[in-house]
């Protein structure tokens, strides 16, 4: 059964002497329920940067020498940020329906690639602390390897992205530069792959409308709290459309349902395509 993320407000690390996993007012995180494994706030998965963040923290060796006790230490603090990093990253959702870890779990090959990439991820802090243990600060970004790794063969490659599809809509919704969704008030999980969907569950965005390029580099969407933080977003330029979340569709709760009106106007926009393409999507959550 996979394990479900709890939603957080931002909080302090307690015990942690390396800086806590801070995020912007604006971020949409999660932080993992890994259970017995006491990482409550050592662990953080930011959907407003896609990135994975995890603490880890070694304790000296008594055996080892006093020179060699400190090298210990720190092999012992990534080690712990490895596998914390590496069940977070197997707990992100995917698609309303699975998690990456349960994708992985069905492909030894891909598992091995995973592993590997997490054993690659950046050390962005380290702390020597007076006791002679050691904390470690690890960071993995959704995007790039992460997210051409595990996004499925759905998310459809720019050359495959017919023109067929480019409305000849109304003139006045021609300036349009990027979509936002007002998600307040509607519980949606985030995933790195999922869709907009109008009342009769047609699909108005998704992986057949998002350039698996763009979305391996920068993700389908960026989910960012408050309607407030949208004006000044580069990703949707400085005149978007915005339309409404009035439900998610289960089964999950990635997948985003809009009105039929406003799913009219994103059809009938003609530069929808091409900032569909781009995924120059903003999703608002509380």
């Amino acid at each position: 059964m996979k394990k479900k993320l709890r939603p957080v407000v931002l909080m302090v690390l307690m015990g942690a002497c390396v800086s806590p996993i801070g995020v912007a007012a604006q971020a949409v995180f999660f932080i993992p329920d890994f259970g017995r494994d006491k990482a409550a706030n050592q662990v953080l998965i930011n959907w407003t940067d896609y990135t994975i963040r995890a603490i880890g923290r070694g304790a000296p060796s008594l055996s080892a020498g006093n020179h060699h006790s400190p090298y210990h230490a720190l092999a012992k603090a990534r080690q712990e940020a490895y596998r914390r990093l590496l069940r977070a990253g197997k707990s992100v959702q995917l698609t309303p329906e699975q998690t990456v870890g349960e994708v992985l779990g069905k492909n030894v090959e891909m598992l091995a690639e995973f592993e590997n990439l997490a054993k690659r991820a950046a050390v962005i802090e380290t702390a020597f602390l007076s006791t002679g243990s050691v904390e470690i600060k690890l960071e993995l970004p959704m995007t790039g390897e992460f997210s051409s790794l595990v996004l499925p063969e759905a998310v459809t490659r720019l050359k495959e992205i017919g023109s067929s599809r480019l409305s000849t809509g109304a003139d006045e919704l021609s300036n349009h530069t990027g979509l936002v969704v007002d998600a307040r008030g509607v519980a949606v999980e985030p995933a790195l792959c999922f869709q907009i969907l109008d009342k009769d569950g047609q699909e108005v965005y998704g992986p057949a409308y998002a350039s698996r390029e763009n979305a391996v580099a920068a993700g389908m969407c960026q989910y960012v709290r408050g309607i407030e933080n949208v004006g000044e977003n580069p990703r949707i330029g400085n005149n978007p459309l915005t339309v409404k979340a009035i439900r998610v569709r289960p089964p999950g709760a990635s997948d985003i349902v809009i009105s039929d009106t406003d799913a009219a106007r994103l059809r009938d926009s003609v530069e929808h395509l091409a900032f569909l393409k781009q995924c120059r999507i903003v999703v608002v959550l509380e």
